[in-house]
């Protein structure tokens, strides 16, 4: 577990640092929106308007493509490529956060084609809303571990020694008939004698 906890560590510290790049998009957004007036460009313009289904488009497949991606790289043929289950959680964690901040990336973009802030707020709301949403949870990481390696665990060998044998008769005290008045051991005898009978 000293490796899942430092990858979950890693995982948060990501996700704290591409929150914050969020922010300082807005950051940029509300330094930009007033400082060249004469630039802002109506959103359904024809220079603008393809770019704009575009970009709206790619933002709504976005959910979409996290799902794909989580999916592919935890359970997926991707999930081939990493050595333990604590890298492949790290690595499905910040794919995850990319995907999520570019959101806001598309959102910005949109912005510096219209120089309106009303084309980057909904943007920014969904990016932090899926962040929000796929913050990395120990307790989803511990869980998903202990199921991955219970399926993944390989067979164990067990010693015949351990699952005792039906012991025939060898020689010495004959068995027990099995029925009352039989002979001792005349059973087995029987059975021989039935065996050489039909292997004649």
């Amino acid at each position: 577990m000293g490796g899942l906890k430092s990858s979950y560590r890693q995982a948060v510290l990501i996700w704290i640092a591409m929150v914050f790049s969020i922010f300082a998009y807005l950051l940029v957004v509300e330094c930009i929106k007033s400082d060249v007036p004469f630039l802002k460009k109506d959103s359904s313009s024809p220079e603008v308007f393809p770019m704009k289904v575009f970009l709206l488009s790619f933002a709504s497949l976005t959910v979409f493509l996290i799902w794909f991606v989580r999916s592919q790289v935890l359970c997926g043929r991707a999930s081939k490529a990493f050595k333990n289950s604590p890298s492949r959680l790290l690595f499905c964690s910040l794919a995850t956060n990319l995907l999520c901040e570019t959101v806001a990336i598309t959102g910005l973009t949109l912005f510096l084609l219209t120089r309106n802030p009303l084309s980057f707020y909904p943007f920014l709301v969904l990016s932090l809303t899926l962040f929000a949403y796929f913050f990395p949870r120990y307790d989803q990481w511990k869980e998903w571990v202990a199921k991955v390696e219970g399926v993944d665990a390989p067979v164990v060998w067990l010693p015949q020694s351990l699952f005792p044998r039906p012991e025939f008769y060898q020689g010495g005290a004959p068995a027990p008939g099995i029925f009352p008045g039989q002979p001792e051991g005349s059973h087995l005898r029987q059975a021989a004698q039935d065996g050489m009978h039909r292997s004649a």
